[in-house]
């Protein structure tokens, strides 16, 4: 195994050191920084074996990409996609990036399930169950898992003042108006579009108007 190029790129975020793709036989192989490179002794044209390549990887990257996703959730909860995302464009390959995640689920650092529940009570009284679904579907929650949670958290009931939607409706109605009787036409077409382009339901706007 042969160190065929060295190519110095952007650090990541916070950080001040300069940071080198290492290529690997013709092929990018992990990211290291300038005083790493130097302890290991690497430099173009330099074997490398097997066990170095492997203690590079356990020693150095995947610590680093661990303490980089801890990092991330610190002060907020994250999707999978989200760690996935930015850990790709700190240049981890994805069996890196693969066994961070792995490692996070397994302590419960980790959870869409848990981080899809929070996002919905957070918002449901708020915002329209599609805009809540679009959302976390582009954060990459499995549709499946969010069709039941969502299934659970938005239970039919008799009482349709308990329903979700009609609250977060009246809500944003109680923001636009303190009462809708005085309300013109012109003005009630366009609440009724404001609200229909939020993602809520044609029928339950029409009760509440």
């Amino acid at each position: 195994m042969e160190i065929t190029d060295i190519l110095e790129v952007k650090a990541g975020q916070n950080t001040k050191k300069k940071a080198f793709k290492i290529y690997i036989d013709y092929t990018y192989a992990f990211l290291l920084y300038e005083n790493e490179i130097k302890h290991l002794q690497l430099s173009k044209g330099t074997d490398i074996s097997q066990d170095t390549y492997e203690a590079i990887l356990e020693d150095i990257i995947l610590k680093r990409a661990k303490h980089k996703a801890l990092n991330m959730l610190k002060y907020s909860d994250k999707t999978e996609k989200e760690i996935y995302i930015r850990l790709k464009n700190e240049y981890y390959n994805d069996d890196i990036i693969e066994r961070t995640i792995e490692y996070l689920k397994d302590y419960n650092y980790l959870n869409d399930e848990r981080y899809a529940l929070n996002y919905i009570r957070s918002r449901k009284e708020t915002e329209s169950i599609l805009a809540i679904k679009n959302k976390l579907l582009s954060k990459g929650i499995n549709k499946k898992v969010l069709d039941k949670i969502i299934a659970r958290e938005y239970e039919i009931s008799d009482d349709e003042d308990n329903d979700p939607e009609i609250l977060a409706i009246k809500k944003i109605i109680g923001k636009y108006c303190d009462d809708i009787t005085n309300l013109s036409f012109e003005k009630k077409i366009r609440l009724i579009n404001m609200l229909e382009r939020k993602g809520f339901n044609s029928e339950k706007i029409n009760k509440c108007m």
